[in-house]
C-alpha cells in the first residue's frame, strides 16, 4: 500500500507575498511595455499557463505557445530578483512544512511530489530559494496543462515512470481548485488554511480534511485517506460518494 502525497506550492509550502505576480508583470512590461498586465486576472489556485493566457487576451495579444514560452522564460529571469527583495515575518516556509515533508520522505510507503500551477522553472526557482526543491521526487506543473484538473493524471504518469503505483493519492493545497482537482480524479483533498481561504471556506468547498496549518498533520496520510466510509471518485472509486466523511 503506497501513498503519493502531492503538494501545492504557493500558500501551502511557502509565502512569497506576490513575488511571482510581480515577476510576471515585470516580464510583460519588458516584452510588451505594459505595466500590471495581470491586474484583474484571477490568480488563486490556477496554473501559470492559464494566468498568462488570460493576461495576453487582456492586453490584446494572441496567446500562442511561442508567446507563452517567451513570456515564461522572461519571467524566470525576473523572479530571482523579486525573491531576493522579500522581507518580513510573513515571508518564507509555512508552519509545519519542513517537519511534515521530511517525515513523509522518511516513510518507505510514501512518495512526496509536487502538484502545482507554477511553471516548472518557477517552481524550481521558488523552492530552491527556500531549500525545498530537493525534497520532492517529481511533479506536475503549469507547463503541462492549462487546467489544474489535468495535473493529477500527469503526476500519476510520472509516478508510474518512477515505478510507483499508489493505493492512495493525497493532494495538499490551500484553495478550492486544489480540492476540485483532487476530487476530479478520486484523490483525497487535504486543505490547509495558510493561503487566502479559511478552514470554514475550505470545508465548504468540499475538503476531506481542512486544517489551520500543516503542523497538525501526521505522517500517515493513508490513514487520513481511509477515513472515507466509501470509495472516492475517479480511478480510485465511485464519484457518488466523494466527501462522504468530510
Amino acid at each position: 500500500m503506497h501513498t503519493l502525497a502531492l503538494f501545492d506550492i504557493d500558500g501551502t509550502l511557502i509565502h512569497t507575498l506576490g513575488a511571482g505576480i510581480r515577476g510576471m508583470n515585470a516580464a510583460f512590461a519588458r516584452l510588451y511595455g505594459i505595466e500590471a498586465a495581470l491586474d484583474g486576472v484571477p490568480i488563486s489556485g490556477r496554473t501559470d499557463r492559464a494566468i498568462v493566457t488570460d493576461a495576453f487576451r487582456k492586453i490584446g495579444v494572441e496567446p500562442t505557445d511561442a508567446a507563452i514560452w517567451a513570456l515564461r522564460d522572461t519571467y524566470f529571469a525576473e523572479l530571482p530578483g523579486e525573491l531576493n527583495r522579500l522581507r518580513g515575518e510573513h515571508v518564507g516556509i509555512l508552519p509545519g512544512v519542513v517537519a511534515l515533508v521530511d517525515r513523509l520522505r522518511d516513510r518507505p510507503d510514501t512518495t512526496v511530489a509536487l502538484l502545482t500551477g507554477n511553471f516548472i522553472g518557477g517552481a524550481h526557482i521558488k523552492l530552491s530559494f527556500f531549500d525545498l526543491w530537493r525534497r520532492f521526487a517529481f511533479g506536475a506543473f503549469g507547463d503541462d496543462h492549462l487546467d489544474r484538473r489535468d495535473l493529477v493524471p500527469v503526476a500519476l504518469a510520472r509516478a508510474a515512470e518512477a515505478g510507483i503505483s499508489p493505493s492512495h493519492v493525497v493532494v495538499i493545497g490551500d484553495t478550492p481548485l486544489d480540492i476540485d482537482c483532487a476530487h476530479a480524479h478520486g484523490a483525497f483533498a487535504l486543505a490547509v488554511a495558510t493561503g487566502p481561504y479559511t478552514v470554514a471556506q475550505l470545508n465548504e468547498a468540499g475538503a476531506d480534511i481542512a486544517v489551520p496549518t500543516l503542523e497538525t498533520v501526521g505522517a500517515d496520510l493513508a490513514q487520513l485517506s481511509r477515513r472515507r466510509t466509501s470509495a472516492a471518485r475517479g480511478p480510485f472509486g465511485d464519484s457518488s460518494t466523494a466527501n462522504s466523511t468530510r
